[in-house]
């Protein structure tokens, strides 16, 4: 479901504030952007630009101060919050910098629980399609404890990926691995956004990771500065072709 100029994401001049201790304070202005089915979009900036909280707003899982969110066709400020989680249910992929796994569940039964709380069929099927997607067949009965942090994060992209979203939001999903496990998830969820056509949304502050992405905006002071298309043949010419941190 798309809204009628075939955008999956619209963002129209939405601003994020709250009530601080020392005042009002505005975290976001005036963010504007589109994202096309099966676009990939990165996000990057230094910490505390914003990323992560546009991240939030983009997937409904906080509402605007001003300004509107439209995911999958549906215009997110006229759903309560209800409503915004079915919405995320049908459509929407997490996976994020710390797995957010359960420990107390084994990697099966960590997809298999998304499945059903997204109330699909095939429950089990589907859960081990997606671990033997991402090389774990041999893992399926064992917990996060059991496992190294790349493999918890497959386990965590199996499980974004088992009920075919048609957009998934990442946030620094190397972010908490070494450079070559961290590059080896990169691949395979690369790998698999484009088999499946989904639209990803990747907030990092890594710009080699950012630069695989077809389009990067980049956040300072909560607002989107510059827009950048990296190169497909040479995606490490990034943003003015720097290696800001």
């Amino acid at each position: 479901m798309t809204t009628s100029n075939g955008s999956i994401l619209v963002c129209r001049r939405v601003d994020f504030s709250v009530q601080a201790p020392g005042g009002h304070l505005d975290i976001l202005n005036d963010i504007s952007l589109d994202l096309n089915k099966g676009e990939t979009l990165a996000i990057v900036g230094a910490s505390g630009s914003g990323k992560t909280t546009l991240l939030g707003l983009l997937a409904g899982l906080e509402q605007p101060t001003a300004g509107e969110v439209w995911l999958a066709g549906e215009n997110m400020k006229t759903l309560d919050e209800n409503a915004r989680a079915r919405l995320r249910r049908r459509n929407v992929g997490f996976v994020f910098q710390s797995f957010h796994l359960l420990p107390s569940l084994t990697a099966v039964e960590n997809v298999m629980l998304a499945l059903e709380i997204a109330g699909l069929d095939r429950v089990r099927e589907r859960a081990l399609e997606a671990l033997e997607q991402v090389g774990l067949s041999h893992r399926l009965d064992h917990y996060p404890r059991q496992m190294s942090g790349g493999e918890q994060q497959r386990v965590a992209i199996a499980r974004a990926f088992s009920s075919d979203p048609v957009i998934l939001f990442a946030d620094e999903p190397t972010g908490n691995l070494d450079r070559q496990t961290g590059q080896a998830i990169a691949d395979l969820l690369f790998g698999i956004n484009r088999d499946r056509g989904t639209a990803l949304v990747l907030v990092t502050h890594d710009l080699q990771l950012a630069g695989r992405c077809g389009r990067i905006e980049e956040i300072e002071d909560g607002r989107l500065v510059r827009s950048t298309t990296p190169d497909p043949g040479n995606r490490l010419q990034l943003i003015e072709g720097g290696q800001r941190q």
